[in-house]
């Protein structure tokens, strides 16, 4: 199981992981190990929520030096 290379801010890219993280987790059977995977799903949703956001133009928090945005 693999992830393709994608831009860090491109929501696809941060749901494939969450995907990903979420089948680790099918596969584990220590309990915490399983419920720390689904934390690490959950971030990754988290992360693609945000690029949406920004890519709909409705998220005005900074992300880097190409946003950075002077009064």
């Amino acid at each position: 199981m693999g992830i393709e290379r994608a831009a860090p801010r491109d929501a696809a890219h941060w749901r494939a992981r969450a995907e990903e993280a979420r089948a680790i987790a099918r596969a584990m059977r220590d309990s915490e190990a399983h419920r720390a995977m689904l934390g690490i799903a959950a971030g990754y949703e988290r992360l693609a929520g945000a690029a949406e956001r920004r890519e709909g133009g409705t998220d005005d928090v900074a992300c880097g030096p190409e946003d950075a945005r002077i009064p």
